[in-house]
């Protein structure tokens, strides 16, 4: 197997660099050529300092590392993503079935998530079962959040929902908030964690609206806005445009919201297949219950 030196020692040419220019400063030009040749290993801190001059991260050292490949982790979950959200349901299920019980533990914490996903496709109320146990512990049990596991956290809103009640999603919210603002720097938003506070509360909105809690959910929509669309990618602006017209559908101007949400989906319709097809879904849904929440609420729609 290659060795991390190896892979660096390609990398420099490639990008026509001379040892000198790489590691002055940092290990001695001897130790640099035992180091590339796969002889010596070296400390992270040195490391850190030759991807520095490098101008690569440690993410790209290892993708380019293991030939370009993403890692086992990230494989296992962009496959179910993508699964769930082009609604291949029996591919979600068959991968599931496969990786429950692997003796991999990273699979055996995706395939849970998975089985969340699946769950709160259409139920309201989501227990803590055997499929769904291992990554609710996981995320539970964590002090602090990765940047891996700040994705995985929203599923814990219709579990915590119905085990702890309502009360339990401040304190959720809360911790995931610092755990996002961690990440976050002077600098701007490096790993894009604007986009996984966004996806949190999408879900949690969704969690307050289905436990009929219109009260919390109405209050949203100043955490939606106060995102800046600067920190987000072009799928978190989308997204971001798309929960304020679903608020609006509730709480706000009737028009305005499904203006907002009619751009949204005329982006998404020009690809073809759909690239999220729970877009769809979620607003066909939603609109049926605003009409009815604002008829029992005697809203006037605009």
């Amino acid at each position: 197997m290659t060795t991390i030196g190896e892979t660096i020692h390609q990398i420099r040419l490639t990008k026509g660099l001379t040892q000198k220019e790489v590691y002055s400063g940092i290990i001695s030009r001897s130790f640099a050529s035992r180091f590339e040749s796969g002889a010596n290993d070296i400390g992270a801190s040195k490391l850190f300092a030759i991807l520095d001059n490098l101008a690569i991260s440690a993410d790209e050292l290892r993708f380019i590392h293991q030939n370009y490949q993403p890692s086992s982790y990230d494989q296992a979950f962009w496959t179910i993503r993508h699964a769930y959200e082009t609604q291949n349901f029996p591919a979600l299920a068959a991968w599931i079935r496969n990786h429950q019980h692997s003796p991999h533990a990273y699979e055996q914490l995706i395939a849970s998530y998975a089985s969340i996903l699946l769950l709160s496709y259409d139920h309201r109320s989501i227990g803590v079962t055997t499929a769904t146990q291992p990554a609710f512990d996981h995320l539970r049990q964590a002090k602090t959040w990765t940047l891996q596991e700040l994705k995985l956290v929203p599923v814990l809103i219709p579990i915590i929902t119905t085990v702890d009640g309502l009360a339990a999603l401040a304190p959720l919210t809360t911790h995931m908030e610092v755990n996002c603002a961690r990440y976050q720097t002077a600098w701007g938003d490096p790993f894009h964690v604007s986009n996984d506070l966004l996806d949190f509360y999408g879900s949690l909105f969704q969690g307050e609206l289905n436990f009929h809690d219109f009260q919390s959910a109405k209050k949203l929509q100043t955490k939606f806005a106060a995102i800046d669309s600067h920190q987000l990618n072009w799928d978190g602006r989308l997204s971001q445009q798309f929960w304020l017209g679903i608020w609006a559908l509730y709480f706000g101007d009737w028009q305005t919201g499904n203006q907002l949400l009619d751009e949204v989906v005329a982006l998404e319709a020009h690809h073809h297949p759909r690239i999220d097809n729970t877009l769809f879904a979620i607003r066909n849904v939603r609109t049926k219950q605003a009409q009815t929440y604002r008829q029992s609420s005697s809203h006037h729609v605009n």
